[in-house]
């Protein structure tokens, strides 16, 4: 897949509303949680992510209940999008330390929309 074309695609607007969606559908988010919007509010480790991710080409986005946090990165990513002529999203989650705790790969299909790689 050309590179112009591939940069078309992954607008940041594209990467937040599809972020959105895919932390939505995990179902993994317990319900009655904060979501925080600010890298200040994070503790250090993630904090600290949260702004290296915001210089980069990626988007985070994390919620709280008070003890727990979740917090995902989401990047398109060029490489695995031209190996599969289709755009690829790569969803990472972290734990409470700014390690990465799983990373899902989601491509992006005619028929089916966005749909996890096996």
């Amino acid at each position: 897949m050309e590179t112009q074309r591939l940069r078309t695609i992954q607008s940041p607007g594209r990467l937040s509303n599809l972020l959105d969606s895919l932390t939505g559908s995990w179902q993994i988010l317990p319900p009655g949680l904060t979501r925080i919007t600010s890298a200040p509010l994070l503790p250090a480790p993630l904090r600290l992510l949260g702004r290296c991710i915001e210089r980069g080409d990626s988007l985070w986005r994390a919620w709280t209940d008070g003890a727990r946090i979740w917090f995902f990165e989401a990047l398109f990513s060029l490489e695995l999008s031209r190996e599969r002529g289709k755009p690829v999203v790569q969803l990472k989650q972290y734990d409470e330390a700014g390690d990465v705790k799983r990373v899902l790969t989601y491509v992006s299909t005619p028929e089916h929309g966005w749909q996890q790689c096996a």
